[in-house]
Parts: structure tokens; sequence; C-alpha cells
């Protein structure tokens, strides 16, 4: 398998696939004009609650109340609890998410980066070793998660992933850490995200279960969806022979960020979102009626030549990190644009530099397996790379 190979039907990447209904009974929309339409949402014809699709009386996770799941209005026509909850959060990560991470970023990649070198062996599975490691690292800084917890967390995370919606497990332990977490907090008070929430929580902005929310939701955007991000960015360089092009390239703010931008685009990490609908609509003439479920691909309307408003450049097929402009919706768009978008960007770019310096000669070793999935997250499971040994310690010693 090449690493830009998917075990997914390509017609989900293909934004002149058109509307369906698949044998399940779910409604597909491709381009990026249907998936904008969606996304813009202007008569509130679409839901992102999961309630309708549960069965009477199914347990609730506290995933649920994160704002990725509630809208600025109830099925029902009543005022919704998104922007409400979105608002708590939104001026610290406008104002201090990137001041205040950046350096705590920079400081975990390069630990992480360190302990591969240590191994003495010149060999690294960066899927596992460095990009989700250091995603799951990060959101343990980001939130005020003691870094120990970092294995415990991942197995937490593991369960709610692999667990059917209808019988979800109400992770009863990972709740009572949580508690943990604001009590100890509400003791030492500071200026941090974790600090904006209990205060929010506190003051009776939000409830308990929205509390623990934003923390789940948080540790999971934040782990899987940039974890992904993270190692396609070393999967598509070598595959297209541009890892050279990347280490010379490193220092150079602009080509660093443009790469980052084609690695959200050709490799969406979060390929598809599920809609509850509410009111009858139509797509190309397919009659989508009330109480169905459409996804919207943003990995297909990626790769629609209309993203970039049909300017001339590489096939959308090609990874081309020059490739610029570069208006992909990988981190959402509208209302649900990521909140932590700019947060992902840095966390990719630092890794990418960081990396490319401090591994030396880094290139995919062929011989060893290559895995990804394809889910609720499109991501790379296993990709070995190799580097050269002695220049990474003469690095290391400085």
């Amino acid at each position: 398998m090449k690493p830009s190979d998917f075990p997914r039907d390509s017609k989900f990447r293909d934004p002149t696939t058109p509307p369906f209904q698949d044998e399940t009974g779910m409604f597909h929309v491709m381009s990026h004009a249907d998936v904008l339409r969606v996304l813009h949402n202007a008569d509130e014809a679409f839901s992102r609650d999961q309630e309708p699709y549960l069965p009477e009386g199914a347990p609730i996770h506290i995933a649920m109340e994160f704002m990725w799941m509630v809208e600025p209005f109830t099925l029902d026509g009543d005022a919704g609890r998104h922007d409400v909850l979105r608002g708590v959060v939104e001026p610290w990560f406008r104002n201090n998410a990137v001041r205040t991470m950046e350096p705590v970023i920079r400081r975990i990649t390069i630990d992480t980066i360190n302990e591969v070198v240590d191994k003495g062996t010149g060999e690294v599975d960066v899927a596992v070793e460095m990009s989700s490691r250091l995603a799951m690292r990060v959101i343990c800084a980001l939130i005020g998660m003691d870094m120990d917890r970092e294995e415990w967390m991942r197995k937490q995370l593991d369960i709610f992933l692999t667990s059917p919606w209808d019988d979800m497990p109400q992770q009863w332990e990972l709740q009572a850490y949580f508690w943990w977490m604001v009590a100890r907090r509400l003791n030492e008070p500071s200026d941090e995200l974790l600090d904006v929430l209990v205060r929010a929580w506190a003051d009776g902005t939000i409830g308990d279960r929205e509390l623990l929310g934003y923390l789940f939701g948080f540790t999971a955007a934040g782990t899987d969806t940039t974890g992904a991000s993270l190692a396609n960015g070393f999967v598509y360089l070598a595959e297209f022979d541009l890892l050279d092009w990347a280490r010379s390239r490193v220092g150079d703010d602009t080509a660093m960020r443009r790469a980052v931008e084609e690695i959200l685009r050709f490799g969406t990490p979060f390929p598809m979102k599920p809609l509850y609908v509410r009111s009858d609509v139509s797509f190309d003439g397919l009659e989508v009626p009330a109480g169905s479920v459409l996804a919207v691909w943003f990995s297909s309307a990626n790769r629609d030549e209309a993203v970039n408003a049909g300017q001339p450049q590489a096939h959308p097929d090609v990874f081309d990190p020059e490739r610029w402009p570069n208006r992909h919706i990988a981190l959402g768009f509208g209302t649900h644009y990521c909140l932590g978008a700019e947060l992902a960007r840095l966390e990719t770019k630092i890794l990418l530099e960081e990396a490319l310096t401090r591994l030396p000669g880094l290139e995919m070793d062929p011989s060893k397996p290559f895995r990804r999935i394809a889910g609720i997250v499109d991501a790379v499971t296993e990709a070995h790379f190799t580097f050269d040994q002695d220049g990474a310690d003469r690095v290391r010693a400085g």
C-alpha cells in the first residue's frame, strides 16, 4: 500500500461523484458547493445533534455535550447551546492559544524526538513514536492533565472510538479523573484553558456535563485529528520524494506553512461528518427527506478545483506543498470552524521543522509494514522511517 492509498472507496474522495443514497439509507454529498451549502446551513435544515439516531433510553456519553455535537438551535427550533459553549473558550483560543502554547509545543516536540534518538536504533515509527505521542502530550499540557496519564488517556479514547453509539459506556473512571483535575485547579488557580472552563462552571455559565464534555472533546479532537495530520506530513513528503525539498525549507516560514496546508487538504484527517436532516432538501435532483442522515465529505470537497476558485494548479490528486492559494475546509467552516485550527497547524509545522533537523537523513523504510485506517478519522497507524543515528546523536549533544 502506498501512503496516498486509502482503504476507502475512491468515490468518497471524488468531488464529481453525484449525490447518492447508499444501501443503508444514508445520503452523501461530495462537491465543494454542496458541502459548503450544508456548512452554511442558512435555513437550519441540518443538525449535528446525535440524539435522533439513538434508541430511547440509550446512554448519553459526555462527548455529546461538547460544542461539536450541538447547534445554535435545537431540533424543536429553540435557542441551542452552541454559541454559549463556544463563547466561553473562543477568546482564549483567539488571544492566548498560540502565544501560550508555542514554547510548550516546541519543548514537548524536542523531548519526544530526543526519546527516539536515545533508543540508538536509527529507526522510528513516525505514527506511533512521534505523531500520536506528541499529539497526546500536547493536549495533556493544553487542558492541564498530568503527563503520566498519557497512555491511560489513550486507552480511554480508544474505548470511546470503538464502542457503538447505542451502547456507549459512561467511563466513570475518566469522569472521576476530570473532576479531580477541576478540584485541584480550584485550589491552585492559574490563567490557562482549564481555569477558563472552571470559572465558567463555577459561575453557572456551563453545567457539570458540559464541563466534562469540554475536557473530553478537546482531548479527542486534539489527539486523533491532529495526530493524523502529523503522521500524514511525513508519509506524503516521503511518497512524493519531497523530504529533501522540506529539509531545504526548514527556516522558511512561508514554505513550511504552505506545506502544512497541503498536508491538511490532501490527507483530510476528519473526512466526513454525518448530520441529521431537519427538513426536506434536494441536491441535484436527489430528494433528501426530513429525518434522514446526510454525510458531508470534506475529503472530497477538498479535491474539488472549486476550492481554489479554479486557479491553475497541480492536479488535486497530487500532493504539492507549494500549492497556493489553498482554501481547503479540512478544519471546518463557519459556525463550526475548528477553534484549535491554529494550534493544529503550529504543532504540525514545529514537528516537521524539529524532526527534519534533529533526525538527519530521515526517510521512509519500504521494507517495513505501512498501515492506515479509514474511519471517523483517516489516519496512518504504522509508518517506519530510518535516519542517520550518528548525525542525530551529534545534534542531540548540541
